[in-house]
C-alpha cells in the first residue's frame, strides 16, 4: 500500500513537472519570455535537485539568452533614438536584466545529463548606474519646468519629484521641499471660517473637531484645507461655516397602557362524562388534560425622549472670481430614547415583544452639552459629504 502511494506521488510530480515544462516552452514560442523564465526559475528555486525538474533547465537557459538578447537590442534601438523620454526604459532594462543574472547566480551549479549548465553573465553595475543618473536628470530637468508653469503643470511636477524620489532620492538635497512646493502650487487652497452663533452650546475642542479635515480621506488629494488665514498665501476658495441655532426639546415621557390576555397551561384536570364520571382508556386508567385558563396582565410602557439639531448653513465662494458658488443648509441631529415598562397582573399574559423593556429600567437624561455634541458629530459628517463633492 505504502509502495503504491509513492508511486503515485511520484507520478503526480513528474505530471506537474512536464506541465511546466510545456508552459515555459509555449510562452517561448509566443515570444513571452519574461514568463517562462519565471515560469522555470519558480519550480527550480523549490528544489533545484528535484529530478522531475531537471528539463526545466535548458528551458531557463534559452529564456534567459532570449529576454537579454531582446532587452539588449531594445536598449540599442532606444539609445539610437536620442529622446530622453526613453531613458526610464532604458533604466528598467537594465535594472532587468540584473536582476535575471541575480536570479540565475542564485540556481547554480544547475546540471543537465550530468553536464554543468552555464550562463553568460556582465557587470551591469556602470550601465545601470549611468542609466539611472541620465534618468534622474531628465526627472529633474522636467519637473523643474512644470513646477514653473500653472497649478495642473505643478501636480505634474509633483507626480515627477516623487518619481525621482524612489529612483534616485539622494539626486539632489532639496528633493523633499520641491516635493512640497508641487504639492501646495499644484493645490486648490480652501480657507474654512466659522461664524458662530450657538457659543453657549459649543466648546472649542467640539469646534476644532468639526473643522478637523485630513485630505487623505478626501476624494481630491488636490484639495488643502485651512482652519487659520496665513497672509502669505492666496486661497482659492472660501467656505464659511455658519452655525445659526440650535434646539434641544424638554424632557418627555410618553407613556402608553397595553392590555394582555392569553390562555395559558395551568396544572391538569380529569375528564369526565355526562354522568359526572371519570374517563377511562381502554387500560383502565383516568383520562386527564391540560388546564387551560385565561390570564390577564397591564404592560404599562414609558418613553423617555429628548432631541437636539443644530441648524447652519454652508457658503462656498470662489475667491479668483468673487462668485458664490453655493449657499446650502445643514443640519445635524441627537436623539435620547429609553423604552421602560412595569406591569401589573400575571406575567404569562405578556407578549414576548415586552419583555426587554420589562428589564429596562428609568435613566438620567443626558446634559444638554452632551445632545449638541452628537449633533455637531452628525453635522461634520454632512460637511465632509458636502466638500467633497465640491470641483475645487
Amino acid at each position: 500500500m505504502i509502495k503504491n502511494y509513492v508511486v503515485a506521488v511520484t507520478l503526480l510530480i513528474i505530471v506537474g513537472a512536464c506541465s511546466s515544462v510545456k508552459k515555459a516552452e509555449k510562452s517561448i514560442e509566443s515570444g513571452d519570455y519574461d514568463n517562462a523564465f519565471d515560469i522555470a526559475f519558480s519550480e527550480l528555486t523549490e528544489d533545484k535537485y528535484k529530478k522531475s525538474n531537471q528539463k526545466l533547465i535548458p528551458t531557463l537557459k534559452e529564456a534567459y539568452e532570449k529576454a537579454n538578447k531582446r532587452d539588449a537590442q531594445k536598449i540599442k534601438e532606444f539609445e539610437k533614438l536620442n529622446n530622453p523620454t526613453y531613458l526610464k526604459q532604458i533604466y528598467s532594462l537594465y535594472v532587468a536584466m540584473d536582476v535575471r543574472q541575480d536570479e540565475v547566480l542564485m540556481l547554480q551549479p544547475l546540471y543537465y545529463n550530468d553536464k554543468e549548465v552555464t550562463f553568460k553573465t556582465d557587470n551591469y553595475d556602470q550601465d545601470i548606474e549611468k542609466a539611472r543618473k541620465d534618468y534622474s536628470a531628465y526627472l529633474f530637468n522636467t519637473g523643474t519646468q512644470q513646477l514653473a508653469g500653472s497649478k495642473l503643470d505643478a501636480r505634474n511636477a509633483h507626480k515627477t519629484f516623487n518619481e525621482l524620489e524612489f529612483v534616485n532620492p539622494s539626486y539632489i538635497s532639496n528633493l523633499g521641499d520641491l516635493i512640497r512646493q508641487a504639492k501646495i502650487k499644484g493645490s486648490s487652497l480652501v480657507l474654512l471660517k466659522l461664524v458662530n452663533n450657538i457659543q453657549e452650546y459649543t466648546t472649542q475642542e467640539q469646534l476644532d473637531e468639526l473643522f478637523r479635515i485630513s485630505e487623505s480621506n478626501m476624494n481630491n488629494q488636490w484639495v488643502v484645507y485651512h482652519q487659520k488665514k496665513e497672509y502669505n498665501i492666496s486661497y482659492d476658495y472660501d467656505v464659511t461655516l455658519k452655525l445659526d441655532q440650535a434646539l434641544i426639546s424638554p424632557e418627555q415621557v410618553n407613556t402608553e397602557i397595553v392590555q394582555q390576555q392569553a390562555s395559558v397551561r395551568d396544572g391538569w384536570e380529569y375528564v369526565y362524562d355526562g354522568n359526572g364520571n371519570v374517563v377511562k382508556d381502554s387500560l383502565g386508567n383516568d383520562i386527564k388534560r391540560d388546564k387551560i385558563i385565561t390570564v390577564q396582565a397591564e404592560v404599562k410602557l414609558f418613553q423617555q425622549l429628548k432631541t437636539s439639531k443644530v441648524d447652519g448653513t454652508v457658503s462656498i465662494t470662489n475667491l479668483k472670481t468673487n462668485s458664490l458658488m453655493s449657499n446650502t443648509p445643514l443640519f445635524g441631529e441627537a436623539k435620547f430614547e429609553n423604552v421602560f415598562a412595569l406591569f401589573q397582573g400575571d406575567q404569562r399574559a405578556i407578549e414576548e415583544k415586552y419583555y426587554q423593556a420589562l428589564q429596562n429600567k428609568e435613566v438620567p437624561y443626558p446634559e444638554d452639552t452632551e445632545f449638541i455634541k452628537y449633533a455637531l458629530a452628525e453635522f461634520r459628517i454632512k460637511l465632509l459629504q458636502l466638500l467633497d463633492e465640491q470641483t475645487f
